[in-house]
């Protein structure tokens, strides 16, 4: 890309990306082996990250929109994350760290990730024309892919060669670099003006979301997505171990696998794009995601074929699920007015990712109820069907700008 602001900002996520890869390994194994936490300690642990998206992002979102500190925010939340992820070597230093300060510091991890997409929600539409939506959507799918596929490799070799302060400080440097590309960016700044009717609305990011049939659509078939995919993702790993014998390095690899497929469906994005148009890019992106997964809980053997199995599965569920997400991204550039971007993406932030935590309980209740197999049955069937909203919607025929009315004042301002 050669328009100078989407590579800071595509420089700024990539590394808080990298960031967030590198602790979603180092913290898990401060708490395990440094603090000694059990399964249930752990678990909630891993819970508390998702809060902050539940109460907090329409919030986020609406001051983000009303004050028009996008840039300043995204920044903030980097260089708020470091001052949270500094506690830990300091803590650890004296012989002071504990789970009430790893749950504190997931917390605020938490509330950084929902003040960095709503404000980059913000910020992205301005560092590109329309036109280069989807390959912008692309190029960042693909550096946060990478940075996910390496990070958890970065930081379990650090914690093993240096600690954990270590492994926290390298994310830490992270965020300190990301929020000085920030720094260095100069924004169009949208910001809703007060006489505007939004302003009268208390939640105008949701009440867009329900006006607008091709968001409306969008987020449907994410969140049902979402459920279903956490409720297949939640009993997954017990049934690679226990049922396929599958051994840890091998159940890593799948996972890298899925990253690579991430990659390969970014790759393929901006041809796809311009051959069937984005709303039957997204058909194609949420049929691809679960459909492949049918096949896991199909097999009952195991052996070198059926790791096959599992990896071509895995991967085409990467490839559908860039795609899926590149798509949805792009839509959601084009379609949400600059003023409204920062709190629409809280909106529907809240209620994506809120559908998450309630998919691992439905996982839960229906592998003690009827068995692993089935709870991977419903997930991939669920998850599958989740492409049924988009049949009556006009967002199944939307092929990207050119379906927009014009807008008669020209090409908005890009941020340099």
């Amino acid at each position: 890309m050669r328009h100078s602001a989407f590579r800071k900002l595509w420089s700024a996520t990539t590394l808080a990306a990298l960031g967030d890869a590198i602790s979603s390994v180092a913290l898990p194994l401060a708490a395990i082996e440094v603090l000694g936490a059990d399964a249930v300690q752990s678990a909630v642990l891993s819970a508390v990250i998702w809060l902050p998206s539940l109460f907090l992002a329409i919030p986020a979102g609406s001051f983000a929109d009303r004050t028009g500190y996008h840039r300043r925010l995204l920044a903030g939340a980097n260089l708020l994350r470091v001052a949270a992820l500094s506690s830990v070597p300091i803590a650890t230093a004296f012989g002071l760290l504990s789970l009430m300060q790893l749950a504190v510091i997931l917390a605020v991890i938490g509330l950084c990730s929902v003040l960095s997409n709503v404000s980059e929600s913000g910020l992205f539409a301005t560092t590109l024309p329309s036109e280069l939506y989807v390959a912008g959507q692309a190029a960042s799918y693909t550096g946060q892919t990478a940075a996910v596929l390496a990070g958890p490799s970065v930081g379990g070799l650090l914690v093993q060669l240096a600690g954990v302060p270590a492994a926290i400080g390298v994310d830490a440097a992270t965020a300190v670099t990301a929020a000085l590309f920030l720094l260095r960016l100069r924004p169009v700044e949208y910001r809703r003006e007060p006489g505007s009717p939004e302003s009268r609305d208390r939640r105008p990011g949701l009440a867009f979301i329900r006006r607008n049939p091709l968001i409306r659509t969008a987020l449907a078939v994410t969140a049902t997505g979402n459920f279903f995919n956490m409720l297949f993702l939640s009993v997954l790993v017990w049934y690679y171990v226990h049922k396929l014998s599958l051994t840890s390095a091998q159940i890593g690899f799948v996972f890298s696998v899925q990253a690579i497929g991430g990659l390969a469906g970014a790759a393929l994005a901006s041809r796809l794009a311009r051959r069937i148009g984005l709303g039957r890019m997204l058909l194609v992106g949420c049929v691809l995601s679960h459909a492949p997964l049918l096949v896991i809980p199909a097999i009952g053997a195991t052996g070198s074929l059926v790791f096959a199995l599992v990896l071509a599965s895995t991967l085409l569920g990467g490839v559908g699920e860039s795609v899926q997400d590149i798509s949805v991204g792009s839509v959601f550039a084009l379609v949400v007015p600059p003023h409204l971007r920062s709190q629409t993406r809280g909106a529907y932030q809240t209620v994506s990712f809120g559908l998450r935590p309630l998919g691992s309980v439905a996982g839960a209740l229906i592998a003690a109820t009827a068995g692993i197999p089935v709870a991977l049955w419903v997930g991939a069937i669920g998850g599958t069907l989740a492409c049924l909203w988009l049949l009556p919607s006009r967002l199944l025929s939307f092929r990207g700008q050119d379906d927009l009315p014009e807008q008669p004042e020209g090409a908005p301002a890009l941020a340099q």
